[in-house]
């Protein structure tokens, strides 16, 4: 055929010893005639990946007609390769995809084919929600533990292969930068940059002062609470300029994790957090927040969140109209554990036990402690009762302070206890409004347990100065509880409290005695693993130390949020998490803050955990049970805590918990209730038993109005898995292990794929194989494994499909990925250069493929022979300047006077693997005719030939 001299958007182009596909040619008229300035997208492994140039100005260029059609003389392909080179034209086309007929396809999704990960139907439907908005702004509230973190890895995945976004910021508390990055690299291919302090230096190193990460990345992770300092969030809008008149905004997509941490104060002044939140969202065209507890039980605090969120449908307001009701659905996904179960056919998650009360024994020491605070709790609440606002306030937060403290560990209690001394002992006293600063100081999320001890430390100290306005009328309680303290056998002149041993410890017995029941029985260690939460630093420290003197250092690991030198730096807490989720490490116990308490996933060792102090926030103790209770345990869930008959701060506490289980879809909506309990009876010291029946009145009553399960759009239901669309693409676990078994052939012989010890499991025979062994170093020699002499990492074992990582633990079926096992899927830089290689193979003049193969098999009566085409159809959205195709089976039968007639419905189906932007429908359509002409010339001249040669 007479191949086209013109450059046109959608033809193959071979120019600089390369072969391309056009996505834009512009005309200019000069003095030397009429000029194309081209943009090619190259087809090869080779950088550039695109160039644009002026198109009569190459010495060497040619430009290829989508009808070229196959040399029938040449040699047929084996059909094994045919089909690799059918797939990866399918496999390489972008989205938005239609089905058979020709209509969307409602499981036309990408992303589930493009992670190392098992899909569960649920979790599909956000990333259908979201592709349903021309704008996605939409809040995940799922239930802790159902895999928000896939949900948004397939949207985000999702965008990025529709070219819908290309510049995203994953913003997550400081702990939980390194898994975010890890897993968007480990599930889905997508490499991201952590910016923080050490990496803005170590560019700035390299490329000048000046240098400005948030301009220089595309896709970044950060911690909240380092872009919320001022001189980096001034760094981040100054990359944030553009032009007046610029219809586009400078980032694509913002993920907010744990997003509950930055919403607005329900009164008063919002926090640094949500401030910077505020700033930094209008700069992205798309949102995507993610939360269990999104409700702090302020609608204030919701709303405000959510106007963050889509400020077109939402305003800050105390109470959310009929219309915004309407509108939450839109943009709320939010289920439940339970619920899932209930709509499935098998069940998919573990149960949680009821919360199991461990009774503490009593000890005369440690109950005259308890005394001793309480009447200094009333002494002050009688005081403050006639004061202002602001002292009454300054009162209550004294008394929290401490209070908190002392229903962690006497220890800890005692080590706030001496600082307030040191405050009494200044010689001026502090007044409420520099109390209020310490309080505003202390309430700051923080990911660094180390200044969060610190800010603690500095506000008892300040509190102890204000107390000095009432040292006289205090006297007796504060002699009592020195005099406590000091028959405990703390030395509040001495070291540290968490370095001294006192005199009793009914909390810290009945740990050893847990320990002793679930790890270490009949005289040795049990496989089972305990986690200890506790919200101090202090008394991580002491127990760290109490127990280590009782048990082997190497069963016992701490993890505690990221400091500066002396803290807990990133790369220690992975290993920290890597030893206690092996299954193989000898640590049993592990004691952690509250920094752990966010999106860990501490669950695949554990299934018990005790709080060793109970958290005044429900929502967080939920988030602390998340540990373990979530998606991939396979085991029941127990969860202790402390309990006593002579404490009752520890029996309302135990109710709180209780109540809690009960009711744990609303927490975050009834908040406000549980907070107004705890601060009667924790803080004003008002009667248990009181308390209590007002917080079961009150549960009661307002429960059923601001339950948050209701808003889910559409509720949780079963999707069908995207089974239909992989077909269509023919995709399997069968189909991409021939595929890369294809495209490893073309660098060596056959084999390439030897099959492992284990069913299903595969294992690359040359991972050296010339063109392939650098993605092979970096893709899947990782540094979890051992190195050996040469530096390189042992090779994992290959698995096509997520059933070969399904193991059943307990009563589940769980996707338990090992370390020796990589999972191949489209994303996959293994398989992305199998697609590659294969890919620009069917370019005509790029190799020696006939492009042709014949197959024996049935056909209808009748038909001595039938020849199926298989039709790229190309279109350029001009708009977008992206390029896509569609790959078609069109089967014309050959027999004697039918040449053209298709073959009888159901004998060879269309295959539709996407299809252009509706802009480029017609034009589409209008190739696709020319095409089938083309062909339908080629079959008519070689008829008799083919016929022979298929005979």
């Amino acid at each position: 055929m007479t191949q086209p001299a013109i450059p046109r958007a959608g033809l193959l182009a071979h120019v600089r010893n390369r072969h391309g596909v056009i996505v834009a040619a512009t005309p200019f008229d000069g003095e030397s005639g009429r000029l194309h300035l081209v943009d090619v997208d190259y087809k090869d492994a080779r950088q550039p990946a695109s160039e644009r140039l002026l198109w009569e100005l190459e010495p060497v260029r040619e430009v290829v007609a989508p009808t070229a059609l196959p040399d029938a003389a040449a040699k047929p392909m084996p059909p094994a390769d045919f089909d690799a080179l059918l797939r990866a034209a399918r496999w390489s086309a972008l989205s938005p995809y239609l089905g058979p007929d020709g209509e969307p396809a409602a499981e036309a999704v990408a992303s589930p084919f493009h992670g190392a990960v098992q899909v569960e139907s649920y979790q599909l439907q956000p990333l259908l929600q979201a592709l349903r908005m021309p704008r996605v702004n939409l809040l995940i509230a799922d239930d802790v533990g159902l895999g928000k973190t896939i949900e948004a890895g397939l949207i985000l995945a999702e965008l990025l292969l529709r070219r819908r976004i290309r510049r995203v910021l994953v913003l997550t508390p400081a702990s939980l930068r390194t898994q975010w990055r890890d897993e968007l690299l480990g599930k889905f291919a997508l490499r991201f940059e952590v910016v923080d302090r050490k990496a803005t230096d170590r560019l700035r190193r390299q490329l000048g002062m000046d240098a400005n990460p948030w301009r220089s990345f595309n896709r970044i992770v950060a911690s909240y609470h380092y872009l919320r300092q001022s001189d980096v969030r001034e760094q981040f809008l100054a990359a944030c300029r553009v032009p007046a008149d610029s219809p586009h905004l400078p980032w694509d997509l913002l993920i907010v994790d744990e997003c509950h941490n930055l919403m607005p104060s329900p009164v008063g002044q919002d926090s640094e957090l949500c401030q910077m939140l505020r700033a930094v969202a209008p700069q992205f065209e798309h949102r995507l927040f993610l939360s269990a507890t999104p409700h702090n039980g302020h609608t204030r605090s919701f709303t405000g969140l959510l106007e963050m969120l889509d400020p077109v449908r939402f305003s800050r307001t105390g109470e959310m109209t009929p219309t915004m009701r309407e509108r939450l659905p839109h943009v709320f996904v939010r289920r439940l554990k339970r619920e899932i179960d209930a709509c499935t056919t098998t069940r998919r998650f573990c149960r949680r036990h009821p919360p199991k009360a461990i009774a503490l024994a009593e000890n005369p020491l440690e109950t005259a402690l308890a005394e001793a605070f309480d009447a200094f709790r009333l002494g002050l609440r009688s005081l403050m009762r006639q004061q202002a606002k602001p002292m009454r306030r300054a009162g209550a937060f004294a008394v929290e302070i401490l209070g908190k403290r002392l229903l962690s560990c006497p220890t800890a209690f005692a080590e706030s206890w001496r600082r307030a001394r040191q405050g009494l002992r200044e010689e001026d006293a502090a007044s409420a409004s520099a109390l209020g600063t310490a309080e505003r100081a202390w309430r700051q999320e923080l990911g660094d347990d180390r200044e969060t001890e610190q800010r603690a430390a500095t506000a008892a100290t300040v509190a102890g100065a204000w107390l000095k306005n009432h040292a006289e009328a205090m006297q007796g309680e504060i002699g009592r509880i020195e005099t406590a303290l000091d028959s405990l056998g703390f030395d509040l002149e001495g070291p540290a409290t968490a370095e001294q041993t006192p005199r009793a410890d009914a909390r810290l017995h009945a740990l050893t005695a847990l320990i002793d029941q679930l790890l270490v029985r009949e005289g040795g260690w049990q496989e089972e693993r305990l986690i200890v939460f506790t919200e101090y630093k202090t008394t991580l420290d002491y127990l760290a130390r109490r127990l280590r003197e009782r048990h082997p250092a190497e069963r016992i690991l701490t993890l505690f949020g990221t400091g500066g030198a002396e803290g807990m730096d990133e790369t220690a807490r992975e290993e920290v998490k890597a030893a206690f989720n092996n299954p193989s490490s000898p640590v049993r116990l592990l004691i952690a803050t509250d920094a752990a308490a966010e999106g860990l996933n501490l669950h695949r060792t554990a299934r018990y955990l005790l709080h060793y102090d109970c958290p005044w926030n429900p929502s967080r103790l939920e988030q602390r049970n998340g540990r373990i209770d979530r998606y991939g345990q396979g085991r029941d869930v127990t969860v202790h805590h402390f309990v006593s008959d002579s404490l009752p701060d520890l029996r309302f506490l135990d109710h709180v918990v209780r109540k809690a289980h009960e009711i744990r879809e609303d927490l975050g909506s009834l908040n406000e209730i549980f907070g107004h309990a705890v601060y009667r009876r924790l803080i004003q010291g008002e009667d248990a038993a009181a308390v209590q029946a007002a917080l079961e009145a009150s549960l009661k009553a307002d429960r059923a109005d601001v339950g948050l399960a209701s808003a889910t759009a559409a509720g949780p239901r079963e999707l069908p898995a995207p089974t239909t669309f992989a077909k269509a693409l023919d995709l399997d676990a069968e189909a991409q292990r021939d595929t890369l078994e294809a495209a490893l052939a073309t660098a060596g012989e056959r084999p390439q794929l030897v099959p492992a010890e284990e069913a299903g499991f595969y294992r690359l025979r040359q991972p050296d194989l010339p063109g392939w062994r650098d993605v092979v170093d970096d893709a899947l020699r990782t540094p979890a494994f051992e190195k050996s002499a040469d530096g390189l990492g042992p090779m994992p074992r290959l698995a096509f499909e997520a059933a070969s990582f399904t193991r059943r633990v307990g009563r589940l079926e769980v996707f338990l990925p090992p370390a020796d096992a990589a999972l191949m899927h489209l994303a996959h830089p293994l398989m992305r250069r199998a697609v590659s290689v294969l890919s620009r193979r069917r370019y005509p003049g790029e190799s020696q493929l006939s492009r042709w193969t014949v197959r024996r098999g049935g056909l209808p009566a009748g038909v001595e022979a039938a020849v199926l085409l298989s039709v790229e159809e190309l279109a350029v959205n001009e708009l977008r300047e992206t390029f896509h195709h569609t790959v078609r089976t069109v089967p014309l039968p050959l027999r004697e006077g039918t040449l053209g007639e298709p073959l009888p419905d159901g004998y060879t189906p269309s295959k539709v693997s996407s299809l252009p932007q509706a802009t480029d429908v017609q034009r589409a359509s209008h190739l696709l005719d020319d095409v089938q002409e083309a062909m339908r010339a080629w079959l008519r001249h070689h008829q008799e030939w083919l016929t022979q040669r298929l005979r």
